[in-house]
């Protein structure tokens, strides 16, 4: 977050893998009162100018049994199959 939002803002994670990257552990100590939760579990993902990385459906369970694993409270699906907002 970066820092703009109110108070009662619960921090979200959005990204390929939110429990390889550190994200959980950060997590729990800046907000410890705080669920953990997953909201965009990106299948693929393609900054401007790059190509397009493609993540295998293996790969994608994978990081959403380590979500729960580490203790993830919520993971949305919608991502999954190509969810976007337009």
């Amino acid at each position: 977050c970066n820092g703009l939002s109110a108070n009662s803002t619960i921090e979200t994670c959005n990204g390929c893998n939110c429990f390889d990257d550190g994200w959980m552990d950060q997590h729990r100590r800046d907000h410890p009162d705080q669920p953990m939760l997953y909201t965009e579990n990106w299948g693929w993902f393609q900054p401007w100018g790059q190509a397009l990385g493609i993540r295998t459906p293996q790969d994608l369970s994978y990081s959403a049994g380590e979500w729960f694993a580490g203790g993830g409270a919520y993971l949305s699906y919608y991502m999954w199959h190509g969810g976007n907002h337009y």
